[in-house]
């Protein structure tokens, strides 16, 4: 026993540590978005993979200058020194007034909640799937109920550094998963008669918005911050989950577009070849989008219970709060069960903001607004040309993700309620 809280206090129990908050980082951002990279590389050849690079090399300097947002305001105002249960919004505010407190919050309610239901309607096709291979058929509708009811429990936590062992099961499941990926596709490769298609002006820009979202994220970073024991060490946290997002991307978009070529389906999953491997993937994918559902569910439900006065400590208020909005949730995902490309409409430009745009922008400001009260602290003039080139970047993805997601909208046949027909199909976009 004594052993166990030795082990609990080291990994998070009193507040996560450098290890437990990269575990938690890479955890939520390495999902089903690593699924879509062979599929992307492939409009864009081997260049794709340069694309990866960037993005990683971005995503380091991105997460660091969010953490030090927080050091920075924590050495300016008391408040930051303790508990605090909105700290993007917070960070927002201290940049931009109301206004920029307002608009994050948005962005992250949107995102997150957007990502539950994606992660709820995708976690009841593979349960629906693994189990009609047992003769147990029930159709989407029911199977989103029945997830529903098996995942509030795990919303019930208070905030990250309380339910570290799911952010464990969360990132390996992601990297046995891909493990067997590879190893699938690369013996099959050997059987096929693999084209490479030549490189298009489209295929690199989709291939650019698919990579930037499989490095989102950002909404969380802050939240797994506030827990952590040392919050001045969040960089190195950051750092070590990039480069663990970049050891998963990296060889599976390769593996994927090298053994593959145009036989690569937009899911890496329906590439394989039938067999136990198949199974293990979507059981370990399975396992890992219920792992994830609580941590991107955690910090909106800290926002919303800071407004409604809820208690921090585990009280009956959290329980039914958190309950209902999992139903909120099940009530979205029944009423458009194919609404991936309406959330990739707004998740789209919300992650881009969140993401891209957001932690430089309020990097400067903080920066800026601290150098004149603290001589100390100046910004150098390659940092902020880095932060102006990040922002144009992440509002041209995002700009090309939106047109894309429309372009999808026009396309696309919406099918009536789960709770008019019962029997309709159902389909996810987006998240992570």
């Amino acid at each position: 026993m004594h052993t166990f809280r030795r082990f609990r206090d080291k990994m998070g129990g009193g507040g996560l540590s450098i290890v437990t908050a990269a575990i938690f980082l890479a955890g939520e951002m390495a999902g089903s978005g690593v699924l879509a990279l062979p599929s992307a590389v492939l409009g864009t050849g081997w260049p794709g993979l340069l694309i990866i690079v960037f993005f990683t090399v971005n995503s380091l300097f991105i997460g660091t200058r969010l953490g030090m947002c927080w050091n920075l305001l924590e050495d300016r105002f008391e408040e930051f020194k303790g508990e605090i249960r909105d700290p993007y919004p917070a960070i927002a505010e201290k940049s931009y007034g109301k206004i920029g407190r307002t608009v994050c919050l948005v962005c992250i309610c949107i995102t997150l909640y957007g990502g539950g239901c994606v992660f709820l309607v995708l976690i009841s096709q593979l349960i629906g799937g693994l189990m009609e291979s047992a003769n147990v058929s029930l159709t989407i509708c029911w199977w989103m109920v029945i997830t529903a009811c098996v995942l509030t429990p795990l919303t019930w936590f208070g905030t990250p550094k309380d339910f570290w062992p799911i952010a464990v099961g969360a990132l390996i499941t992601t990297v046995a998963a891909c493990v067997l990926i590879m190893i699938n596709v690369g013996m099959r490769s050997s059987k096929e008669t693999i084209v490479f298609p030549k490189a298009t002006a489209d295929g690199f820009f989709q291939a650019f918005g698919t990579i930037m979202f499989g490095f989102g994220g950002a909404s969380t970073f802050p939240t797994i911050q506030a827990d952590m024991k040392v919050r001045s060490q969040f960089k190195y946290a950051a750092i070590f989950a990039i480069i663990i997002l970049f050891l998963i991307y990296f060889p599976v978009a390769a593996v994927g577009y090298f053994s593959l070529g145009n036989l690569v389906q937009d899911n890496i999953v329906l590439s394989m070849t039938e067999g136990w491997e198949k199974i293990v993937v979507e059981i370990m994918l399975l396992l890992h989008l219920i792992s994830a559902f609580p941590i991107i569910t955690n910090p909106p439900a800290q926002l919303f219970e800071e407004l409604l006065g809820i208690p921090s400590t585990f009280n009956i208020k959290r329980v039914l709060f958190r309950s209902f909005c999992v139903f909120c949730l099940l009530f979205i995902a029944e009423s458009i069960p194919d609404f991936g490309a309406i959330l990739n409409l707004v998740g789209g430009s919300t992650i881009t903001l969140l993401t891209f745009v957001f932690p430089p922008l309020f990097y400067m400001k903080i920066s800026d607004t601290t150098s004149k009260e603290n001589q100390e602290r100046k910004l150098a003039v390659w940092e902020r040309v880095y932060c102006w080139f990040l922002i144009l970047v992440g509002l041209a993805g995002g700009g090309l993700s939106t047109y894309n997601a429309i372009r999808s909208i026009a396309d696309a046949e919406f099918s009536s309620p789960c709770y008019i027909d019962s029997n309709v199909t159902a389909s996810g976009g987006g998240g992570h």
